[in-house]
């Protein structure tokens, strides 16, 4: 007859019951568990590549606009900005949203125009431009990595002209709620004095 609880049974047993008390405390982290990681978004984006592309009526320009992202936390943006005139300038630059060491890192990227000359007024000026960002930093993958991802908001002249996103399971990038317009109720209204 073969005894049920051999040596090595239990310790086998004991380590279970541990690593089943440590994963179940509140105020333990999985992270800090042997083998496991605390993997995050990138800490840093900076912009590596910011090209006007054609100005003018908006009607005249290409209408091929969109937004890709590529390996190693790459993004590029290939859009059209409302300007006051065809050769206003154009500014760039990104800023971080989320605190260091967050699962989700955050960011906005801002793209402003700047006109000095006359005002158009015969069409619906804008330039046509190319940005592209590159994250870099964070903590790295571990051997059993946890949930991490990026967020890009864009905007131009303040306004939202986009959003970016990128995570793994289950964290989600919260896109919807910048995309998503609430829902307007008209109604004709009357004095009733």
């Amino acid at each position: 007859m073969v005894p049920i609880a051999t040596p090595s049974r239990r310790v086998g047993i004991a380590l279970l019951i541990i690593a089943v008390v440590l994963v179940g405390a509140s105020d333990v982290s999985v992270n800090t568990l042997p083998g496991f990681s605390d993997h995050t978004g990138p800490s840093e984006m900076e912009i590596t590549e910011f090209e006007r592309v054609d100005s003018g009526c908006a009607d005249d320009l290409s209408s091929f606009r969109g937004t890709r992202s590529g390996p190693n936390g790459t993004y590029t943006k290939h859009t059209f900005i409302r300007t006051e005139d065809a050769d206003a300038a154009l500014s760039a630059w990104v800023e971080r949203t989320s605190p260091p060491g967050a699962d989700l890192s955050t960011f906005r990227v801002h793209v402003e125009s700047h006109h000095e000359g006359p005002v158009n007024e015969t069409c619906d000026t804008g330039v046509l431009y190319r940005i592209t960002i590159n994250g870099s930093g964070g903590s790295p993958q571990g051997f059993l990595p946890d949930a991490h991802g990026t967020r890009i908001l864009w905007l131009e002249n303040g306004r939202f002209a986009g959003c970016s996103g990128s995570v793994t399971s289950p964290l989600e990038s919260g896109c919807q709620r910048f995309v998503d317009q609430p829902e307007r109720t008209w109604a004709n209204a009357t004095d009733g004095a």
